[in-house]
């Protein structure tokens, strides 16, 4: 398996506020990864996870602030709401539920971020790349 894991991570910009830094260190890690800075992690709708999930992704991770330091007052628990809906569709589809996942750290938490970075790390390289993916790169393959 020579292709890197990918993972698509969406991080509210005040838990995350400068998120090439969590790219590069998911890169260190052998990921391949893409790093959203959002406004609000309440604003990322389950159709958004689902579709980068089908689309260009292995997982999919969602990082938010704290309650308490949420400019909008109740978005990780909005997302925390939606992470758990898109997971229960996963169930439905035989996929993985771990494939999409979530984390809550403050702003500026530089060990809680070291923690996401490897939960992550470990998760992707558990769960491996999705099945559908490597079906398609590999008819892709085929065809050239």
């Amino acid at each position: 398996m020579n292709e890197k894991i990918k993972v698509v991570v969406l991080a509210c910009g005040q838990a995350l506020p400068e998120p090439q830094g969590l790219r590069d260190s998911l890169a260190g890690a052998g990921l391949a990864a893409r790093v959203v800075a959002e406004p609000c992690s309440s604003k990322i709708e389950v159709y958004q996870l689902l579709r980068i999930l089908a689309r260009e992704a292995d997982m999919v991770w969602m990082i938010g602030c704290p309650e308490t330091a949420c400019q909008y007052l109740e978005g990780s628990s909005r997302m925390s709401k939606r992470v758990a809906y898109a997971q229960n569709y996963l169930i439905e589809l035989n996929l993985e539920p771990q494939r999409l996942g979530m984390s809550i750290i403050a702003p500026g938490d530089a060990g809680g971020l070291k923690g996401v970075i490897a939960q992550i790390a470990e998760m992707a390289q558990v769960l491996g790349p999705l099945a559908f993916h490597a079906a398609g790169l590999a008819a892709k393959e085929s065809t050239q």
